[in-house]
Protein backbone atom coordinates (compact mmCIF):
# COMPACT_ATOMS: atom_id res chain seq x y z
CA UNK A 1 0.00 0.00 0.00
CA UNK A 2 1.19 3.57 -0.34
CA UNK A 3 -0.09 7.23 -0.33
CA UNK A 4 -1.28 9.54 -3.08
CA UNK A 5 -1.75 13.35 -2.54
CA UNK A 6 -4.00 14.81 -5.07
CA UNK A 7 -5.38 18.13 -5.78
CA UNK A 8 -8.52 18.60 -6.82
CA UNK A 9 -11.09 21.51 -7.98
CA UNK A 10 -13.43 22.88 -5.16
CA UNK A 11 -16.54 21.75 -6.82
CA UNK A 12 -15.21 18.34 -7.05
CA UNK A 13 -14.41 18.12 -3.76
CA UNK A 14 -17.93 19.45 -2.69
CA UNK A 15 -19.49 16.69 -4.85
CA UNK A 16 -16.88 13.82 -3.09
CA UNK A 17 -18.43 15.53 0.26
CA UNK A 18 -22.14 15.10 -0.94
CA UNK A 19 -21.32 11.37 -1.41
CA UNK A 20 -19.84 10.90 1.62
CA UNK A 21 -22.42 13.22 4.14
CA UNK A 22 -25.31 10.93 2.38
CA UNK A 23 -23.83 7.33 3.56
CA UNK A 24 -22.68 6.43 0.76
CA UNK A 25 -19.03 6.21 1.38
CA UNK A 26 -17.52 6.21 4.92
CA UNK A 27 -14.84 8.58 3.95
CA UNK A 28 -12.89 9.76 1.16
CA UNK A 29 -10.29 6.89 0.82
CA UNK A 30 -12.97 4.42 0.56
CA UNK A 31 -14.75 6.70 -1.99
CA UNK A 32 -10.97 7.01 -4.11
CA UNK A 33 -10.48 2.81 -3.78
CA UNK A 34 -13.85 2.33 -5.34
CA UNK A 35 -13.65 4.99 -8.32
CA UNK A 36 -10.28 3.49 -9.29
CA UNK A 37 -11.68 0.14 -8.90
CA UNK A 38 -14.58 1.40 -11.90
CA UNK A 39 -11.91 2.78 -13.90
CA UNK A 40 -9.56 -0.36 -14.22
CA UNK A 41 -12.69 -2.45 -14.87
CA UNK A 42 -13.54 -0.52 -17.75
CA UNK A 43 -10.03 -0.39 -19.19
CA UNK A 44 -9.71 -4.35 -19.93
CA UNK A 45 -8.19 -4.23 -23.24
CA UNK A 46 -5.21 -1.67 -21.79
CA UNK A 47 -4.67 -4.22 -19.05
CA UNK A 48 -4.69 -7.25 -20.98
CA UNK A 49 -1.96 -5.29 -23.21
CA UNK A 50 -0.33 -4.19 -19.82
CA UNK A 51 0.14 -7.66 -18.47
CA UNK A 52 1.87 -9.06 -21.54
CA UNK A 53 4.29 -6.34 -22.23
CA UNK A 54 4.93 -7.30 -18.27
CA UNK A 55 5.21 -10.85 -18.93
CA UNK A 56 7.53 -10.88 -21.97
CA UNK A 57 9.42 -7.94 -20.12
CA UNK A 58 9.28 -7.91 -16.13
CA UNK A 59 9.49 -11.86 -15.70
CA UNK A 60 6.14 -12.17 -14.06
CA UNK A 61 4.31 -15.48 -13.66
CA UNK A 62 1.05 -16.50 -16.06
CA UNK A 63 -1.31 -16.36 -12.90
CA UNK A 64 0.19 -12.06 -12.24
CA UNK A 65 -0.65 -11.56 -16.05
CA UNK A 66 -4.09 -12.97 -15.48
CA UNK A 67 -4.71 -11.23 -12.48
CA UNK A 68 -2.87 -7.81 -14.06
CA UNK A 69 -5.52 -8.64 -17.12
CA UNK A 70 -8.41 -9.43 -15.06
CA UNK A 71 -9.08 -12.67 -16.95
CA UNK A 72 -8.81 -16.43 -15.64
CA UNK A 73 -5.75 -18.13 -15.89
CA UNK A 74 -6.82 -20.50 -18.86
CA UNK A 75 -7.73 -17.53 -20.85
CA UNK A 76 -4.23 -15.72 -20.48
CA UNK A 77 -2.33 -19.25 -21.40
CA UNK A 78 -4.79 -19.24 -24.49
CA UNK A 79 -3.58 -15.54 -25.20
CA UNK A 80 -0.29 -16.26 -24.34
CA UNK A 81 -0.06 -19.48 -27.18
CA UNK A 82 -2.01 -17.26 -29.69
CA UNK A 83 0.47 -14.47 -29.73
CA UNK A 84 2.91 -16.82 -30.00
CA UNK A 85 4.80 -15.82 -26.43
CA UNK A 86 6.27 -19.10 -24.68
CA UNK A 87 5.50 -20.10 -21.62
CA UNK A 88 7.81 -20.44 -19.10
CA UNK A 89 9.01 -23.52 -17.22
CA UNK A 90 11.31 -23.82 -14.17
CA UNK A 91 14.34 -24.38 -16.34
CA UNK A 92 14.39 -20.28 -17.41
CA UNK A 93 12.30 -18.38 -19.76
CA UNK A 94 11.67 -19.13 -23.08
CA UNK A 95 11.96 -17.82 -26.47
CA UNK A 96 9.08 -15.32 -27.57
CA UNK A 97 7.73 -13.89 -31.26
CA UNK A 98 8.16 -10.25 -31.07
CA UNK A 99 4.34 -8.50 -30.76
CA UNK A 100 4.62 -5.50 -33.17
CA UNK A 101 1.91 -2.93 -33.21
CA UNK A 102 -0.61 -4.65 -35.38
CA UNK A 103 -0.45 -7.89 -33.47
CA UNK A 104 -1.19 -5.38 -30.21
CA UNK A 105 -4.49 -3.64 -32.25
CA UNK A 106 -5.62 -6.98 -33.48
CA UNK A 107 -5.33 -8.77 -29.84
CA UNK A 108 -7.57 -5.14 -27.93
CA UNK A 109 -9.99 -6.02 -30.49
CA UNK A 110 -10.37 -9.27 -29.45
CA UNK A 111 -11.20 -8.59 -25.95
CA UNK A 112 -15.17 -7.97 -24.98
Amino acid sequence: MFMVTITIPKKMSEDIQAFIDEGYYDNRSELFRDAIRSFLSQKSKERLVIALKRYRTVDITISRAAEIAGIPFEQMKNILIDEGIIRRGKAGIGKKKDMNERNIEELKGQIV
